[in-house]
């Protein structure tokens, strides 16, 4: 829709109009562009925006290269991953999507032509991945990552539609995240307080923040403040074949602030005491980054190696098997059941979106609805 504005100009009626008028999109990245021409009167100044718009259009299409229309699906997903995802995801998201598109698209589709692609072809690449016994999870990933390559394709204008967007795709099913209840985790808290001090202070800030392992590791004496009780959440650890290093969370809404309770600031403070010790053992060769959780030398703490010692804290302890993420699930879960909101536990979490958190809740939701009903009953019952 157009919009038109009178400005000053040195004609016989003292001004002219300026009209202004949204041009499409950017073919590659998405981005909004205007058009604004001015005239002596409306109409003409509508004329004109109209002849540029026409020419942009014009541009647009004669931009894209004449040999892109050959262009493979090996060589739409390097300019898929430089021009668009490598600004979109995380590093370690970007390589997982490379690793994904490298073992299990390109061997496959990576000769045939994008304009080639057609709705009976995928359907066959994705029933041949369902053959292969492969989980319906990992099958909707796989198919999740092409079907925004070619998104950009249609965008970009080398086809004219989707053609994964018919295709019957496995769905996985909604699994039931594995938690603990309050006496599993205090058994298992209880236990491994007295074998491994560090561990133990590890799942405890878990247990009881629900942030995520890269964001534990990560933690920093300076992101505690002890005396509003809250941890500051704005870096996590990423240990790859590089080495480790500390990126941003997640995503923005992963970058937070987290109240927490007496019974962690006093773990937090025991946990600070042990690692003091440490440092004026090994004061020689202690680097001090001001890593909350280290190695005896100060050291970040390699993630698999603590997932290799949580396993093996559970099988002592007798409590049932979890993984470390399900930590963050038994958190918003005893949030939930403790009468905490959903928008509350959406901040604690971080998730971006409300519909995120009640979706991986929502068994406990239902439970929570009864439970409300019978407090109201019980009320106007009085």
């Amino acid at each position: 829709m157009a919009y038109f504005q009178k400005v000053p100009a040195k004609n016989k009626q003292g001004y002219r109009w300026k009209c202004t008028e949204d041009a499409p999109p950017h073919p590659i990245t998405g981005k909004r562009r205007q058009v604004t021409r001015r005239a002596d009167t409306k109409k003409e100044a509508q004329n004109k925006v109209d002849v540029a718009i026409e020419e942009l259009v014009s541009k647009d299409d004669n931009s894209i290269e004449s040999g892109l229309i050959n262009i493979t699906v090996t060589a739409l997903f390097e300019r898929w991953f430089e021009l668009v995802m490598k600004r979109k995801v995380k590093e370690t998201t970007f390589k997982e999507y490379n690793n994904a598109v490298n073992f299990r698209i390109i061997p496959i589709l990576g000769d045939y032509k994008v304009t080639q692609l057609n709705t009976m072809l995928l359907q066959k690449f994705i029933n041949d991945l369902t053959d292969e016994a492969l989980a319906p999870r990992y099958i909707e990933y796989i198919s999740t990552i092409l079907y925004g390559a070619l998104e950009s394709a249609r965008k970009w204008k080398i086809i004219q539609f989707n053609p994964l967007a018919d295709v019957e795709r496995p769905r996985p099913r909604r699994t039931e995240n594995k938690t603990w209840s309050v006496e599993e985790m205090d058994l298992f808290l209880n236990i491994t307080k007295v074998t491994d001090l560090r561990l133990f202070t590890i799942v405890s800030v878990a247990l009881k923040t629900g942030v995520r392992r890269g964001e534990v590791l990560a933690l920093k004496w300076s992101d505690v403040d002890f005396e509003k009780q809250e941890i500051s959440i704005d870096r996590s650890l990423v240990y790859d074949d590089e080495g480790y290093r500390f990126s941003t969370p997640k995503t923005e809404s992963s970058i937070r602030r987290i109240s927490i309770g007496k019974s962690l600031i006093d773990d937090l403070k025991k946990w600070r005491v042990r690692q003091n010790e440490f440092k004026m053992a090994f004061r020689k060769v202690f680097k001090d980054e001001d890593l909350i959780f280290t190695t005896e030398i100060g050291k970040p703490v390699y993630p698999r190696t603590l997932t290799q010692k949580f396993h093996e804290a559970i099988r002592v302890s007798g409590v049932p098997k979890i993984r470390f993420h399900d930590l963050r699930h038994t958190h918003a879960t005893l949030c939930l059941e403790a009468g905490m909101s959903i928008k509350e536990v959406q901040d604690r979490l971080g998730h971006a979106s409300i519909k995120t958190t009640g979706d991986v809740y929502a068994h406990v939701t239902d439970k929570m609805k009864v439970k409300s009903t019978d407090l109201f009953e019980k009320h106007i019952s009085k």
